[in-house]
């Protein structure tokens, strides 16, 4: 899609943007609500070639390019939100503007949460796809722009402003999650753990890259493989009745271990649980509050000792 026909200055019309009882937006309403977004996007697409800056094709456009482009699009998206900001006067519809602009955007950050969780949670092959062409730079970016982008709705946008703004932060949120779970420390492709001293060890001690526990298999880390590597060679150092070598390893590992956190050695276990959690954070910080009181209390004690039953009920 023509990503460039929201960049730049917008040509400033009399009366920008459709009427409602334009068929030419009955069409594309009908698309979106039939979740055939593409379409709905190819068609948005056409009319904004034509110079019809209408914040709801707008939204519609962005929604299918996103689509078509993946995660890492989300700079596109947020580029062209902010030039759309900039270009206010030529945005339409010009009754209620700032409504309408606010419906919108509201639509669009819902759509791209929603597909983003459901993508996620089924670990499809678009998922993977996703993950694979997205990188800590680009979110860095995004994150950058979406300053750019709250102070231009502060401008813009009055009483709709916060209801904007935290879908936008829930983004936000999950990005930095994202980035935090992907991160990996950077090494050749056939790079090992290193060893604490290249003298410790002389024979390779080969990395797990997968767990096997009770018919499960958990995917590990690179702090998990440098941990096992050093479990193991503490092992052989104790057979070989290096004492001295195997007291600074085991002195190390315990370091570890008194600081563990399962997310950082088995991220995949956690990722979902972290990234719905940010997501959700707003929602799930009202009820959070009352962890005090002894309705709290209960269901505490019921999630402890049956949580099947704490599921179901």
């Amino acid at each position: 899609m023509r990503i460039e026909l929201l960049q730049g200055r917008f040509p400033v019309s009399e009366n920008p943007g459709l009427d409602s009882t334009d068929p030419r937006f009955d069409d594309i309403a009908t698309l979106v609500q039939t979740g055939l977004h593409i379409e709905a996007a190819n068609l948005s697409e056409a009319l904004l070639a034509d110079g019809i800056y209408d914040i709801r094709l707008i939204c519609y456009f962005l929604y299918g390019h996103w689509l078509e482009e993946g995660l890492s699009s989300l700079f596109d998206v947020i580029t062209c939100l902010n030039n759309v900001l900039e270009n206010w006067e030529a945005i339409g519809p010009v009754n209620k503007r700032e409504k309408n602009v606010a419906k919108s955007l509201d639509w669009l950050f819902k759509q791209l949460l929603k597909k983003i969780q459901y993508e996620e949670n089924k670990n499809t092959p678009l998922w993977q796809q996703w993950q694979a062409r997205f990188n800590t730079d680009e979110i860095n970016n995004i994150l950058e722009l979406g300053e750019t982008f709250r102070l231009g709705l502060n401008h813009r946008l009055e009483d709709e402003v916060a209801a904007i703004a935290g879908l936008w932060s829930k983004i936000e949120q999950w990005l930095k999650v994202f980035q935090q779970l992907m991160y990996r420390p950077a090494k050749p492709a056939d790079a090992k753990p290193e060893p604490l001293d290249n003298d410790f060890i002389e024979a390779d001690v080969l990395p797990v890259t997968a767990i096997r526990t009770a018919g499960l298999e958990i995917e590990s880390s690179y702090h998990m493989e440098l941990l096992l590597k050093k479990l193991a060679v503490f092992e052989r150092l104790l057979q070989e009745e290096k004492f001295s070598r195997a007291a600074v390893i085991a002195v190390d590992i315990n370091e570890t271990l008194s600081n563990f956190d399962p997310r950082i050695y088995f991220p995949k276990i956690f990722e979902s649980f972290v990234r719905l959690q940010a997501i959700n954070f707003e929602e799930l910080s009202v009820h959070a509050e009352n962890q005090n009181s002894p309705q709290w209390q209960v269901m505490q004690d019921w999630l402890k000792v049956d949580v099947d039953s704490f599921i179901n009920y």
